[in-house]
């Protein structure tokens, strides 16, 4: 039977039910002593304050701004300073959501560390979640059932016995990635892009994708997969975000653009292959529930490819920068490897390379504002009072570039997670924060960093990174600039990738 409602007066209820709860809220606004943050407007709160790009930089200078205007008006008010003086976490609203943003280690810890089971929820995210069909990744499902079942399944196949049976993957796709290296490098992002997701997709589902480099299907689709989840899992970005109902407008309207988008990226995560982790674990007594394995795997592949690109595009970019770390990582891996590509084995005497690795993560994060949580009881932290339906966002960013932990955080320096004779500094922890915070902590770190250090020390052991010149004999400097959305790149940059003598370009060579 048709409805006797047409989809204009569906919307228009929609919105206008959406209103009227915005309404009430506000009216009932607690008076109890909030973070400090930008003053609000009435209904729309604090809409036109949201930052569209570089939020994770806008919510560390707030963290500054409004800590210091806390501090002044309200001295007895007890709260962490750090940095210079500045407010741990700064506080939105938006629509009658709000929206809360941890900016230092120590509130981070006391949050999503000592208070995971209130902190590990997940906001709803009508655009990713519903529209586009994304709701299924695993980094952003509701914590429950479904995602114990997901968790699980990540934990069982990433412990570091498991991560070290994906080493021989690794290694074939490493050397395909130097083999392309040499052929093309010019195209050295391409070639990033290509390996990890040939990698991420052989290993999640026992797809073999074309070694040479050409375009291919599959990565074709799993790129789109990663370019939706780049564009809008940042909650906010789109304000169906915050009012719901706006998904039921059609998407001809004038201010439907967003239904578009979500029609142009809307993902069915419906294949599994063979021989992988999936169809490892559908074979297995542990096979309850099918749909979770392949949603799990799908989310491995995506999160997996996504970081790698990020990561590794940021290592070539720091090294056409800073040729002084290139000449020193090389120095060390030609005192350990001699005649041969390094190995698994060499990590442990390769310090310098899992400085470089960590200061990576610091540097230049691949997520430089951490998926969002949501608060689902009332807190305290400080003397304010955080509401329960809060979404609360760790800027790793502004955690990562504290100068009061990382002195000159804006330079790329892996000494500083070194002693003086260049051993791993034991009083300097490897940052977590570029991984996710408590029980929401990336499962696939493991390995992530496996893949980051064969592939790293491979190419400084075999390829030198220069300078690019232009037609003029100009040296040709990046920008250093990335992209803004969830994901972080870098944009486009040149650089020369020579292999460092015929001895290693025979070594790439070799079967």
């Amino acid at each position: 039977m048709s409805s006797l409602l047409s989809p204009e007066l569906v919307s228009a209820s929609a919105v206008t039910v959406g209103a009227l709860a915005i309404l009430i809220a506000y009216a009932r606004r607690d008076s109890r002593p909030i973070p400090p943050g930008p003053r609000s407007l009435p209904i729309i709160g604090n809409l036109l304050n949201m930052p569209s790009q570089e939020q994770w930089l806008v919510y560390q200078e707030w963290s500054r701004k409004y800590g210091s205007l806390s501090f002044s008006t309200c001295p007895d008010r007890a709260f962490t300073q750090h940095g210079t003086t500045g407010s741990d976490i700064v506080h939105m609203n938006v629509f009658g959501t709000d929206i809360l943003v941890v900016n230092s280690a120590e509130a981070a810890s006391a949050l999503f560390g000592h208070k995971s089971a209130i902190y590990s929820d997940r906001p709803r995210m009508p655009m990713l979640g519903e529209l586009i069909g994304l709701g299924w990744h695993f980094g952003f499902m509701p914590h429950g059932e479904d995602w114990r079942i997901h968790r699980k399944i990540f934990a069982q196949e990433f412990t570091a016995t498991a991560v070290e049976g994906y080493q021989e993957q690794e290694l074939k796709w490493t050397k395909i990635f130097l083999q392309n290296l040499i052929a093309t490098p010019q195209n050295f992002m391409q070639h990033i892009q290509h390996m990890a997701s040939g990698l991420a997709l052989e290993i999640s589902f026992g797809l073999e994708v074309q070694p040479s480099g050409q375009p291919d299907p599959f990565i074709a689709a799993a790129t789109q997969a990663v370019e939706a989840l780049t564009e809008t899992g940042l909650f906010g970005t789109y304000l169906v975000d915050f009012l719901p109902s706006l998904k039921y407008f059609p998407a001809w309207l004038p201010f439907g653009k967003f239904r578009r988008q979500a029609n142009k990226w809307r993902i069915s995560p419906r294949r599994d292959y063979v021989p992988s982790i999936g169809s490892k674990i559908l074979m297995s007594d542990e096979a309850s529930n099918e749909t979770a394995v392949r949603q799990a795997t799908a989310a491995m592949f995506a999160n997996g490819s996504a970081a790698t690109v990020s990561a590794l595009t940021t290592f070539i970019l720091a090294m056409r920068l800073y040729p002084e770390v290139q000449a020193k990582a090389r120095r060390e891996i030609e005192q350990v490897v001699s005649g041969r590509l390094p190995s698994y084995s060499d990590e442990a005497s390769l310090p310098y390379i899992t400085a470089i690795i960590r200061e990576i993560g610091r540097w230049n994060p691949v997520v430089p504002l951490s998926f969002p949580h949501k608060l689902t009881t009332d807190d305290n932290y400080n003397g304010y009072y955080l509401k329960a339906g809060s979404v609360v966002f760790p800027n790793a960013w502004a955690i990562l570039h504290d100068p009061t932990v990382y002195p000159e955080p804006h330079i790329f320096k892996p000494e500083r997670f070194l002693t003086n004779d260049g051993k791993l500094n034991p009083n300097v922890k490897d940052p977590e924060a570029p991984w996710g915070f408590g029980r929401r902590i990336c499962p696939g770190r493991k390995m992530a960093n496996s893949t980051m250090f064969i592939t790293i020390a491979s190419i400084l052991a075999t390829f030198e990174i220069t300078a690019a010149i232009d037609d003029n004999g100009r040296v040709i400097k990046p920008s250093g600039e990335y992209g803004s959305g969830m994901l972080r790149y870098p944009k486009p940059f040149k650089c020369n990738i020579k292999p460092r003598s015929r001895e290693a370009a025979a070594l790439i060579s070799e079967d």
